[in-house]
């Protein structure tokens, strides 16, 4: 029976020739993550949930045929992202301006013709060693909600803030994504309405258009 040095010696050397024994798995970490909104760094997050698209059906029942249903794509639905962490005396802060310039841009878009068309995000998943293994882009991010800690001087907590954000998807760049419809524009009961026209705002009805046709149909 060979020595005992001497097999271990062999196991050794078969082990540092496997391609597998000195290299990390390239999986993603999901402890490991980066966000950044309209090209900012708004700070390190804890929680990011909501990175999810669903595509929409509709199944369709041909007379005559009861072995099976007739499947039509209908719409591509994204869920909202959630971001949470601690609140931090200078992310925090960072996450506020960034809150006050959107909220500034929404609202001079009256009268100038120009409706904020939304910004950017990129959700980057890291690796055991800090590598990037996956990227979402973003199109189309509208800040839909920030919440703040719930404050309560009986509980010894963190205090958490939350950031939720729409968006229009990751399948799609923003040169496919057509402009949204004048926030104005209504549909009353047997035809639609849009509003008076000012300079500027022309290059949004025809977006509109097949829309509201649309809708006064049914109703």
């Amino acid at each position: 029976m060979p020595p005992a040095s001497s097999l271990m010696s062999k196991a050794s050397k078969a082990a540092s020739a496997s391609p597998f024994s000195n290299t990390i798995p390239p999986y993603g970490l999901a402890m490991r993550f980066q966000v950044t909104v309209d090209g900012l760094r708004l700070g390190s997050w804890s929680v990011c949930k909501g990175l999810k698209v669903t595509l929409k059906v509709t199944k369709v029942v041909s007379g005559g045929d009861y072995s099976t249903q007739r499947i039509l794509p209908d719409h591509v639905e994204y869920d909202n992202i959630t971001l949470e962490r601690a609140v931090h005396p200078t992310e925090s802060m960072t996450v506020k301006r960034w809150l006050e310039g959107r909220v500034k841009d929404w609202m001079n878009w009256n009268g100038s013709g120009n409706i904020y068309a939304g910004g950017t995000a990129k959700i980057i998943l890291l690796g055991a060693q800090g590598t990037e293994v996956m990227r979402w882009n973003l199109t189309g991010v509208y800040p839909v909600s920030w919440s703040g800690p719930s404050l309560d001087a009986t509980q010894n907590k963190v205090a958490i803030e939350s950031l939720e954000l729409a968006h229009q998807g990751f399948l799609t760049s923003d040169s496919e994504l057509s402009l949204p419809c004048h926030p104005q524009a209504s549909v009353a009961k047997g035809h639609a309405r849009v509003p008076p026209k000012r300079p500027g705002n022309q290059r949004l009805l025809p977006h509109c258009s097949h829309l509201l046709e649309r809708l006064s149909r049914q109703y």
